[in-house]
């Protein structure tokens, strides 16, 4: 009996320049083809197909699967394409909360308008710890499918509190939808689409759901295209390097924004596996993908995938939490277009790309490219030698400094080099110990795609109860290994390649957010599980007439139909020139002022009080329905004037999820107002000016039609609710209360003392979901006075220098410490992150190693082999040189405010985003005098948190603290500008 022939794998990769194609037999690559990417793709990927199968010279019948990795997804999103973008409704299912942060608020213009349909409130949802917010209401469901029938919308989605926890009633609201709207309404849930983050799934849910249309036809042309080989099984990458089945991916087509740079990076770990195989040196590796236009870089793991990003993605200006690789991106190509200046050539940005046989030098044209400079024949000879240093110069140059971003380790680095464009980098690249240049390294994304992988993963949020943290870690194992065997993953072959246990910060009862993911071969055989162009089209039709085959509309650009720019198109805003709107004594609040405020907020946050992204998408709605948000000068209150505390306690983690209501912190402050006895109040202020609240304080300002003072209770943010400039002089914290939202509020009238009021708040608080509104004892404005000052003021100040900077290209960080008379404590590389909960704290530390580049300039001395230790309660505490084999040197501790701030962009990170590869700045800002007197170290200092040393503060040879100025001292003697919309409203 003649032995079996081993099966082949066609992987394939659809770019918007080439298509590439190749057979892998095993891990052997039999054949490969690359061709330019056609109008219509699916005649495209068919040409490709038959092309490698006629040059490996096998039979068709012997292709077991073929893998499509494509960007016509993203393409369409990034393009603003109406023929392929459909108009969305969104059924929350939420009860009280998050009413404040409507859906599309935050959308670029252009993309809102193509997709924004129609939004609904209903009742559903989970607590953290999966009690039911409500019960689901048919009646609601049945009202809101009659107005989606009214409005002629046909693609639904349905987004539920902690849904990704438990999902059940996202899928019985979906039943009840479908069954209602009937055949041709294409109704999806969020839990299939993104992670715990309430606004960024649903962000990312309305991507899909506009794009299930065009997905579906799409992927049915590519399954068009295959049954040419008989009947083999088509699969599709998705962003992490694994596999769905053709159908899943036509319902998820989010799921395959990036798999391309995925598909580079495994592609190229397969290519080069004999020369990576024995790195005993513990080199880090990464891979360069050069293309036509752009450089794209990552590092890659031991487990042959690229590292993925650490926090929330921004995708055509919509933000968003699904996986994406982390992956660095400069423009640099073959068709980069080099132009000879007297001082130093530069390298593009611009390039001429998929027209490089038309326009370059070496092919005749008159553009002179990267490709010209490597490449000789007559016309590239005759390029003066000086040019060619000089640029080639410039090329290893930009590609030194972005290798050097993303390395995670010091010393040399292992460099991958694939793509097309790759025959423009030199042998010799500074920072990097080897170059690899692997056979069929112009096709290592389809060879990527080639070799996909099946995954399985579950995400939950658990409270310990009948089972342990541990077990319920082992139970989340076992039910993805399951979910990777119904994709089609080989049981023998499934390894675990994600374990991640949070714990809930701010929670007492010992909640904790679990993620497990794993990975294993997909089962061979042809014919399992195929499926039909027909039912990946799932009786859905297109939403015009159509010829022939059911997707050749979908396949070819319509020039009937408008698109929009690729770039964001946004009125530009010379924000050095910009004027706040005062009036008297008020401070009229602008879109702008919104964006400044969220960045100064973040860095007063010093690592918490929570990101303030859903308050600062309820207070651009409120603005851009015509209301106004004011803030209040501080120093001209009158004495008598009534003073209210409003903002959030629990855990930032939540507030995320469970997206604030109407009526959290009204409801508290209406508590307080009944424990006092007090009918009427003039102002609200701020418990912290970091993160979250600052925000709260304007919304609950607005809703009550209130304007905020411009001061706070802390000046920074603390963990603990004692730890203000008024309990300094022990005012009591009580009168207090805490609400949800939803009915439930807890009144404190009386405490043995401030301790123990914290103690009575925080239960309540867990009791509430771990998330409540709260309001303390109220104030005259005698005392409101004596508060920090200029709070508000100094958080916009912070926010305008690092915005200042971004729109000049400059280091954000240079700016922002002259302003505010900081230090920058180090420059570098997260490399660890521990944390545990306490007492319903989050305590931990991260670790960062330095960097080196041409740009880091740290006010101190970082030599190899130091390292920086942040220890963190919720905030960051301290900052600690340490020193290989030596001891530590305290750089900064509390009170003083130590931030953590992104390398590329200045943005402050809280304690949630640090991951491990992060890049970052470390700096220090001096605390107000009130914070470093003997009793505000006491409450305040390293001892308040069980520290041992002693506060030392930071500059404290050189340099005053300089309390913040106020708009009004600003700006407030000429002619205010008016206020200009938000870059996103136009």
């Amino acid at each position: 009996m003649p032995s079996k022939v081993p099966s082949c794998v066609i992987g394939i990769d659809v770019g918007g320049t080439n298509t590439d194609a190749v057979i892998l037999q095993g891990d052997e690559v039999l054949a490969c083809h690359k061709t330019p990417t056609t109008s219509d793709i699916q005649d495209g990927v068919e040409r490709a197909i038959e092309e490698v199968v006629k040059k490996s010279e096998i039979a068709p019948s012997t292709v077991d699967s073929v893998k499509i990795g494509t960007t016509q997804f993203i393409n369409a999103v990034l393009e603003e394409d109406s023929s392929k973008l459909d108009k969305v409704a969104v059924i929350r299912l939420c009860g009280p909360y998050s009413r404040g942060s409507p859906p599309f608020v935050d959308f670029p213009p252009k993309l809102r308008a193509l997709m924004e349909g129609h939004f609904g409130y209903v009742d559903g949802g989970y607590q953290v710890d999966g009690i039911p917010i409500s019960a689901l209401n048919k009646a609601q469901l049945k009202e809101q499918a009659s107005i989606i029938k009214s409005k002629n919308i046909t693609s639904v989605v349905v987004v539920g509190i902690y849904s990704p926890s438990d999902p059940e009633q996202e899928k019985n609201a979906c039943d009840i939808l479908s069954t209602e709207l009937g055949p041709g309404y294409d109704v999806s849930c969020s839990y299939a689409i993104g992670r715990l983050g309430f606004l960024e799934r649903e962000n990312a849910s309305i991507l899909n759901a506009s794009l299930r249309r065009f997905a579906r036809h799409v992927i049915a042309g590519f399954s068009y295209a295959v049954q040419k080989l008989g009947r083999c099984n088509l699969y599709i990458t998705l962003n992490d390097g694994t596999l769905s089945k053709a159908s899943a991916a036509a319902e998820h087509p989010v799921r395959c924004f990036s798999s391309g740079p995925t598909n580079s990076a495994r592609g190229a770990a397969l290519l080069a596996r004999t020369q990576t195989q024995d790195n005993s040196d513990e080199q880090e590796v990464l891979v360069v993908d050069v293309g036509g236009t752009s450089t794209d870089i990552c590092t890659l793991l031991k487990n042959g995938y690229p590292r993925q990003s650490a926090a929330f993605v921004k995708i055509a200006g919509v933000r968003t939490n699904f996986t994406i690789p982390d992956v660095h991106s400069i423009a640099l190509g073959g068709g980069s277009i080099v132009r000879p200046q007297k001082t130093r050539t530069s390298i593009g940005p611009d390039s001429v790309g998929s027209r490089l046989e038309q326009e370059s030098k070496y092919f005749g044209g008159e553009t002179l490219t990267a490709t010209d400079l490597v490449l000789s024949n007559a016309r590239t000879d005759l390029i003066p030698a000086s040019i060619k240093k000089s640029a080639l110069g410039e090329i290893a140059r930009a590609l030194e400094e972005a290798i050097d971003l993303v390395k995670t380790k010091q010393g040399d680095a292992k460099v991958i080099l694939v793509g097309g464009g790759s025959i423009i980098i030199d042998e010799h690249i500074p920072g990097v110990g080897q170059i690899l240049r692997p056979k069929y390294l112009e096709v290592a994304n389809a060879v990527g795609a080639a070799i996909g992988k099946i995954s399985g993963a579950v995400e939950k949020t658990v409270v310990p109860g009948d089972h342990t943290i541990d077990e319920e870690i082992e139970a989340a194992k076992l039910l993805a290994i399951e979910r990777c065997i119904a994709a089609g993953g080989n049981q023998k072959t499934i390894e675990l390649v994600e374990v991640d246990a949070v714990p809930v910060s701010y929670s007492t009862n010992g909640a904790t957010r679990i993620l497990v993911r794993v990975v294993g071969d997909l089962v061979e055989g042809r014919d399992k599980g195929r499926e039909s162009p027909e039912d990946i089209l799932g009786g859905f039709a297109p939403r015009r007439d159509t010829t022939t085959k059911a997707t050749k509309d979908f396949m070819k650009d319509d020039l009937g139909v408008g698109k929009g720019d690729s770039y964001e198109v946004v009125e530009q805003v010379d924000i050095k020139s910009y004027r706040p709107r005062i009036e008297g004594d008020l401070w009229y609040l602008s879109e702008l002022d919104l964006q400044f405020l969220q960045d100064g907020a973040g860095v007063l946050g010093v690592g918490s009080c929570g990101e303030p992204y859903p308050a600062y998408v309820a207070c651009l709605d409120a603005l851009r329905n015509g209301k106004d948000i004011t803030i209040r000068r501080q120093d001209t209150i009158s004495d008598d004037a009534v003073v209210l505390v409003a903002g959030f306690m629990g855990s930032p983690s939540v507030y995320l999820e469970r997206i604030p209501g109407l009526h959290e912190v009204i409801d508290a402050i209406n508590g307080v107002l009944n424990a006092t006895n007090l009918t009427a109040f003039d102002y609200v202020v701020p418990n912290e000016i970091g993160g979250m609240n600052a925000f709260e304080a304007l919304l609950a300002g607005h809703r009550l039609q209130k304007s905020t003072l411009d001061t706070d209770l802390v000046a920074r943010a603390y963990p603990k609710i004692w730890q203000t400039v008024r309990c300094l002089k022990d005012i009591p914290v009580v009168p207090a209360s805490v609400a949800d939202g939803a009915g439930r509020q807890s009144v404190f009238k009386t405490a043995r003392d401030n301790l123990h009021a914290e103690d009575l708040m925080r239960d309540a608080c867990t009791a509430l979901g771990s998330l409540s509104g709260m309001c303390v004892s109220p104030f005259l404005g005698l005392e409101a006075r004596t508060l920090p000052s200029n709070s508000f003021s100094h958080a916009w100040s912070i926010g305008r220098s690092i915005a200042l900077s971004r729109s000049l290209k400059l280091d954000p960080i240079t700016d922002l410490l002259a302003t505010e008379n900081g230090v920058l404590l180090f420059t570098g590389k997260i490399i660890s992150v521990t944390r545990n909960v306490a007492e319903g704290f989050t305590r931990g530390s991260v670790l960062l190693e330095p960097f080196f580049d041409s740009d880091n300039n740290p006010n101190h001395e970082v030599e190899v082999g130091q390292s920086l230790l942040i220890d963190f309660e919720n905030e960051n505490l301290s900052a600690t040189l340490q020193v290989l084999g030596g001891e530590g040197k305290v750089l900064a501790s509390c009170p003083d405010l130590i931030t953590v701030l992104d390398k590329a962009n200045g943005a402050p990170l809280g304690i949630s985003d640090y991951k491990y590869g992060l890049r970052v700045n470390v700096i220090a800002l001096r605390a107000p005098p009130v914070w470093t007197t003997k009793r505000g170290v006491e409450m305040g200092g390293p001892e308040a948190f069980g520290l041992d040393f002693e506060y030392v503060g930071v500059g404290a040879d050189g340099g005053a603290y300089e309390a913040p100025k106020s708009v009004w001292d600003m700006f407030g003697d000429g002619e205010e500008s008016p206020a200009p919309s938000s870059p996103m409203s136009q």
